[in-house]
């Protein structure tokens, strides 16, 4: 485990290698054991209407289910999300869903562009924070967020165990997968609507 408090800039903050190679093969044989249900393929960031996600499978795992692998991490998240953004937010309730995104090189999936928002007129998504889950080697699937000042690569997302966490309304994309296997967890910090 490893949090690197120079890490954190006004729009993202990262931890590097947080989970080691064993956390991470249980959190994944726990969350195949335990999800309740894949998101819909017409569901996620749209263009025109037409959804533009291509990734082979979102699994939904309830944080209450994986609660006790991850709530060191989360507390650290919602500590820097008060403390170093400044926002008020809204503690994660058991029920709440976290997406297991598994990206495969075969069809060649990726995430095109967009920004993650709220569709409930009670909160906004403050933050997006992803954790790579990958359990073997792939190339291609690099992360992006593009600020008003042009992509920026995100290399260190690419190691199994890392985690990343940005201001949701950024716009950020990952890149096709061209080999193996791409595997993330993917938590939203909620909050009260932004004025």
């Amino acid at each position: 485990m490893s949090m690197d408090p120079q890490s954190f800039t006004w729009r993202t903050y990262a931890w590097s290698k947080f989970f080691d190679s064993e956390s991470i093969k249980t959190i994944n044989e726990l969350i195949e054991s335990e999800f309740v249900g894949e998101e819909d393929k017409d569901l996620g960031a749209k263009s025109n209407g037409k959804a533009i996600k291509n990734i082979s499978s979102v699994k939904h795992i309830p944080y209450g289910k994986i609660k006790h692998l991850m709530s060191e991490f989360v507390g650290y998240v919602y500590q820097v999300a008060e403390l170093d953004f400044g926002y008020k937010t809204f503690r994660p309730h058991d029920e709440v869903y976290l997406n297991f995104n598994t990206y495969e090189s075969g069809s060649k999936d990726e995430y095109p562009w967009h920004i993650d928002s709220s569709r409930q007129a009670t909160n906004d998504i403050k933050l997006t924070v992803l954790i790579n889950l990958s359990t073997e080697p792939f190339t291609g699937g690099e992360f992006q967020i593009f600020p008003s000042d042009g992509a920026v690569d995100i290399p260190m997302l690419s190691e199994p165990g890392s985690a990343f966490m940005f201001k949701s309304h950024i716009l950020h994309r990952v890149k096709p997968v061209t080999s193996g296997t791409r595997k993330t967890l993917t938590m939203f910090v909620y909050g009260p609507r932004f004025s």
